[in-house]
């Protein structure tokens, strides 16, 4: 790890989204997901937070010998979004 790595670091990561990330896409062999409304799935929310999260530290690792793994995740979003709308999150 470089020293540059410290706690307080942010990033920013848009995505606007797409059918493919709605509820009823989470899982096609669960009836259930297919039944619900066609917004952001939190399953996939949580990968875009990873993804983000993976983005803010890459400059700072050695990518030869270092990569992040989250083990943790405390989360809340304010509203459901549906496909064709933009998504952003800050971790940091």
């Amino acid at each position: 790890m470089k020293p540059t790595l410290r706690a307080g670091l942010a990033h920013e990561l848009r995505f606007r989204v797409p059918l493919s990330k709605t509820v009823p896409a989470l899982y096609a062999e669960a009836a259930e997901f297919g039944l619900m409304p066609r917004v952001f799935a939190t399953g996939y929310l949580v990968g875009l937070l990873e993804w983000a999260c993976m983005r803010a530290v890459h400059a700072h690792l050695d990518e030869l010998r270092e990569l992040t793994l989250g083990t943790h995740i405390a989360v809340s979003h304010r509203a459901a979004t549906p496909p064709g709308l933009r998504w952003w999150c800050r971790p940091g």
